[in-house]
């Protein structure tokens, strides 16, 4: 995906990180050198975000899911320290094969990200379940396309009162530099053939037409996105729209209360106490001491 494409893209993802992310992309096709110390700052933390291999505890495969998801990955991922969905799923079919894995816990932090490889990890989740527990947790944010995955889960749990889930929605972008071009002494002129090619063009004001391209897309995926979490989370796409899906991000109970996820407890009752009652068939809906049952 290249930088224009990015800017352009459907994304899954909180707006604030989007709009650091089109930020940073839109001085790289301007030209414009980024800089690194200036970014370094903003985000509080150096750019060297390598992604480490998940690690085994007590049986169980812990998957890191931090930073903003990408379907490969590319400048963006190290600037927040982001994933791909490619490498997720890798993870995940290993821990599936691996006999010594009991469940998979994917320790998710992230604002979400783009469109594009967040339905097949989803899916490759969901069409696993049941072959070993896969549990979904947070102590920071599950949002956006982070949500659409963790949601495939067996189980998603959050730490305490703070943590923060939701943001479903769809959200896409049209960056116009045709001043900047005029300023540049820069004109473009595109050959293209079919109606909707350029129909929304970079290199112009974004036209009534365009702007309704977008929207339908954005709309199209927003429906793929709901109805997706109705099957994750087991119930209607007029409760996920009317209780989940407007955008809003739910703090702590909120979350529960919403149906978004089912309980709050710590990392440990997640790794003793969860991942082993379900691989024994016990009782599920008792898993933490101090779960609190979704409403």
């Amino acid at each position: 995906m290249n930088a224009l494409q990015i800017l352009s893209s459907p994304w899954a993802i909180v707006p604030d990180k989007l709009f650091e992310i089109q930020e940073i992309y839109s001085t790289h096709v301007r030209g414009e050198k980024a800089n690194i110390e200036s970014i370094e700052a903003r985000t509080g933390k150096p750019l060297q975000n390598d992604r480490k291999p998940y690690q085994v505890e007590n049986g169980m495969a812990i998957i890191p899911i931090h930073g903003v998801i990408a379907k490969r990955m590319n400048m963006f991922t190290q600037i927040s320290g982001g994933v791909s969905t490619q490498i997720l799923g890798d993870d995940i079919r290993s821990a599936l094969e691996d006999t010594d894995i009991k469940g998979i816990i994917l320790d998710v932090d992230s604002p979400g990200g783009t469109v594009d490889g967040t339905a097949e990890l989803g899916q490759l989740i969901y069409k696993n379940r049941g072959i070993k527990p896969i549990i979904a947790y947070t102590d920071g944010m599950i949002a956006s396309a982070a949500y659409w995955i963790a949601s495939a889960a067996d189980r998603v749990f959050i730490s305490g009162a703070t943590t923060m889930v939701g943001s479903i929605g769809v959200v896409a972008s049209h960056v116009d530099y045709s001043e900047y071009e005029k300023q540049k002494g820069i004109k473009t002129t595109e050959v293209y053939a079919g109606k909707y090619k350029r129909i929304a063009s970079e290199h112009k004001p974004l036209s009534k037409e365009g702007q309704e391209s977008i929207q339908e897309r954005v709309d199209y995926l927003y429906s793929i996105f709901v109805d997706v979490i109705a099957k994750h989370r087991a119930t209607t796409t007029n409760d996920v729209v009317g209780r989940m899906a407007d955008g809003k991000i739910f703090i702590g109970q909120q979350a529960v209360n919403a149906g978004l996820v089912d309980g709050i407890c710590t990392f440990d009752e997640i790794l003793n106490s969860v991942v082993p009652a379900m691989s024994a068939t016990t009782a599920r809906d008792n898993f933490c001491a101090n779960l609190e049952r979704r409403l």
